[in-house]
């Protein structure tokens, strides 16, 4: 009985893990989606609330196969709805039509930015190693442009230079890989 008992605590705990792990990996998106349709970043903040307690009561109904911020961003839409409708009594608000129309292109906004994600991560992985480790330096390590240039022993203009170069060879490859990819 005992064996049995923490088996089963060890399938909550990771069950709870992986959902925090999904949750964790979204919600900007999430909270970006609910903004995009409410333009109140307190509204989007308690529309996310609600969404991530109705994503824990109905994880068990997640296919682990499926995309858990889309199905995320399915549930927020419906919690805006709610929230709407709760408030509709007190002041004038958007028609379900013009909240479809929102939620549509927050669906698309997000997608996009998805694709450009993931066309930054291929790009990046075509940068000449010295330039991944300056953007490296500078924006996950979050060094100053000084500080990173002292420790590549180059000149702060320098890096400036290369920063701007670096970024503006990203920009082009991003849009490059969507355009390969829309044909």
């Amino acid at each position: 009985m005992l064996v049995d008992d923490w088996e089963q605590n060890q399938t909550q705990r990771d069950r709870m893990e992986q959902f925090a792990r999904l949750l964790g990996s979204c919600q900007r998106q999430v909270f970006l989606f609910a903004l995009g349709m409410l333009h109140n970043t307190a509204d989007a903040e308690e529309v996310l609330q609600e969404t991530n307690m109705v994503l824990w009561r109905k994880f068990n109904q997640y296919q682990p196969d499926t995309d858990f911020a889309k199905w995320a961003r399915q549930v927020a839409y419906y919690e805006v709805l709610k929230f709407l409708e709760r408030r509709r009594s007190n002041e004038i608000v958007l028609t379900a039509s013009a909240v479809e129309h929102l939620a549509a292109e927050s669906h698309r906004q997000a997608d996009l930015a998805d694709m450009r994600r993931d066309a930054l991560q291929k790009c990046l992985q075509k940068l000449r190693d010295e330039d991944r480790r300056l953007l490296t330096l500078r924006y996950q390590e979050g060094e100053p442009t000084g500080e990173a240039a002292k420790l590549l022993g180059r000149s702060v203009q320098g890096v400036r230079k290369s920063l701007h170069r670096i970024r503006m060879a990203l920009l082009g490859c991003i849009e490059r890989t969507l355009a390969a990819e829309q044909r």
